[in-house]
């Protein structure tokens, strides 16, 4: 098959950009000698690795995003609890620090990361200036972890590079709600394993949430890693252009991984409130045979929705009934009507006792003159109704936090099949210098 090489200045598009604008590779080798159209542009080879003008990339955006949101989800996490940890408020001021930084780094120059990659398919036999040269089938793999195309049409260039921003804009867009829940589930995670518990026991809970956490982390990077081996037999079938590229941008295990180890961002993790978890049988819920298996905790999910919305819902009541005989003297309470139907409701027991155990007196009898004693827990009460209503919002939030590093891979994957797309369509342009590849 002919092929044209690619001379200086042909258009560039990059899996990881950010805009939609494509730009131009440049020469960079030391020696230069042969030339396209009279001398004026330089017919490039493996040793010309920079580009006219940086891209925004999506790596260091994908860390600002997740780093940040995964910071403010600890900062909330925390403050959701009765009483809010510290350190864990500290952490999560350093995760948006981190995320500060690599919002420096967006729009990085290419140099080094370009410098630092390689071209695939360059030509196997012909050289310019003792080196191999690039054709239209070469691709640039940046140190970053993108892929760059030479692409000749400016149409083509334009229309694809949208495409990939578009798609790179949705996987950050997912990465970064995953990382808040995960951020926010955490903490919840922690707290509900170690409280009321001191010493081996506060020990072992930290341990069971550290595995349940690690166990859904590699169950997020495993089912990633699957499902990018089905798209990538999907997405684009009969082009062999995303054959090659799938070939020269293999697989890798790790979610979101780049040779730079610190690539990977709270975003490729899952939420650590997502298997189930049975503190009778073990570390995971246990099937009728005594085998452990691990689950989506849908019904789980589902129990503690409802009594979440059901305590949101009571606590909310409480309190604004609290508030409107706020004022009235205890003795004339039995005469307030919405006083006798307070006292009738936590007769009945329709408030959790958390809230009302105050009320009883020394025989534990509910009357409405002891209804002042709750008076000053209004406050704490509405307080309370808060942190459960966000609770709830976090524990919703655990499912999505799971599923979104699967839609943010999907987006990925997108972006990698429109470059091949871009390629495969640029094909009937070029240079009229061509050679068999």
């Amino acid at each position: 098959m002919s092929v044209s090489y690619i001379p200086k200045n042909v258009y560039a598009v990059c899996t990881f950009q950010t805009d939609n604008a494509p730009r131009m590779f440049v020469d960079t080798r030391a020696k230069i000698s042969v030339f396209y159209s009279q001398g004026q542009r330089t017919l490039l080879t493996i040793e010309d690795r920079n580009i006219n003008e940086e891209f925004p990339c999506k790596s260091p955006k994908n860390a600002m995003w997740s780093f940040l949101a995964f910071g403010a989800g600890l900062i909330v996490g925390a403050f959701l609890l009765s009483n809010p940890v510290g350190w864990v408020i500290a952490l999560g001021v350093g995760s948006m620090i981190v995320g500060g930084y690599y919002a420096t780094q967006i729009n990085h120059k290419c140099t080094g990361a370009l410098g630092n990659g390689h071209w695939a398919l360059e030509h196997p036999k012909v050289r310019f200036n003792q080196e191999r040269a690039i054709t239209h089938n070469s691709m640039l793999v940046c140190d970053a972890g993108g892929v760059l195309s030479p692409i000749f049409s400016l149409d083509v260039a334009n229309r694809y590079a949208q495409s990939i921003s578009d798609n790179n804009a949705g996987e950050i867009f997912f990465n970064t709600i995953a990382s808040f829940f995960g951020g926010a589930g955490a903490v919840l995670a922690f707290s509900g394993a170690t409280a009321g518990v001191v010493g081996m026991a506060k020990l072992g809970g930290i341990a069971k949430t550290i595995g349940w956490m690690g166990g859904t982390m590699a169950f997020v990077a495993a089912g990633t890693y699957g499902q990018r081996e089905v798209l990538r037999s999907n997405l684009a079938p009969g082009n062999e252009h995303y054959t090659r590229l799938n070939e020269v941008d293999a697989n890798n295990p790790v979610p979101g991984y780049v040779p730079n180890p610190l690539g990977a961002t709270p975003g490729d993790l899952g939420s650590p409130d997502i298997l189930e978890v049975d503190a009778k049988s073990g570390w995971f819920a246990k099937d009728q045979e005594g085998r452990t298996v691990v689950v989506f905790n849908g019904r789980q999910y589902v129990k503690d929705v409802q009594g979440n919305y059901r305590e949101f819902k009571e606590s909310t009541k409480l309190a604004s009934d609290l508030k409107k005989i706020e004022g009235i003297p205890p003795r004339e309470l039995h005469k307030n009507e919405i006083a006798r139907q307070i006292t009738k409701d936590i007769r009945q027991g329709r408030y959790n006792e958390s809230m009302v155990k105050l009320s009883r007196d020394g025989n534990q009898v509910v009357r409405p003159r002891d209804l002042i004693r709750v008076l000053p827990d209004a406050r704490a009460v509405k307080i309370n109704s808060f942190r459960t209503l966000g609770q709830l919002g976090v524990k919703g939030g655990g499912l999505i936090a799971f599923v979104f590093p699967f839609v943010a891979t999907r987006f990925s994957e997108q972006a990698r099949a429109e470059l091949a797309s871009a390629m495969a369509e640029d094909m009937n342009n070029g240079i009229n210098v061509t050679c068999d590849q």
